[in-house]
């Protein structure tokens, strides 16, 4: 999982430019599979889902504390990326909308 604009830092509400971010590493993680097929001899398979929204973030866990973030644009997400087609990066139609008007 990876996440784009999730601090003040990194939040571009007017550019939209860590949607921008995400589509790239996404299509730059496609890219990186082929060369891994290629080069190895392999046939892996990648699905990416893509969603933008509200998220809850926080720690869990006593023992093995980890980061992690949850809510509906989680779960559509998930949702898109274990139902999609292998070797394809699917989005939501909001994100479609904001892509579409950055030229992708």
């Amino acid at each position: 999982m990876a996440a784009s604009g999730l601090n003040a830092a990194t939040y571009d509400r007017e550019g939209r430019s860590h949607i921008a971010a995400l589509a790239d590493y996404a299509m730059h993680l496609m890219e990186q599979m082929k060369y891994i097929n290629e080069h190895s001899f392999n046939n892996f398979q990648m699905k990416i889902g893509l969603n933008m929204g509200p998220v809850v973030a926080g720690v869990i866990g006593a023992r093995k504390p980890q980061y992690d973030i949850w809510g509906n644009t989680v779960n559509v997400s998930s949702r898109m990326d274990s139902t999609g087609v292998p070797d394809r990066i699917q989005v939501t139609t909001d994100l479609y909308q904001v892509l579409a008007a950055k030229g992708y």
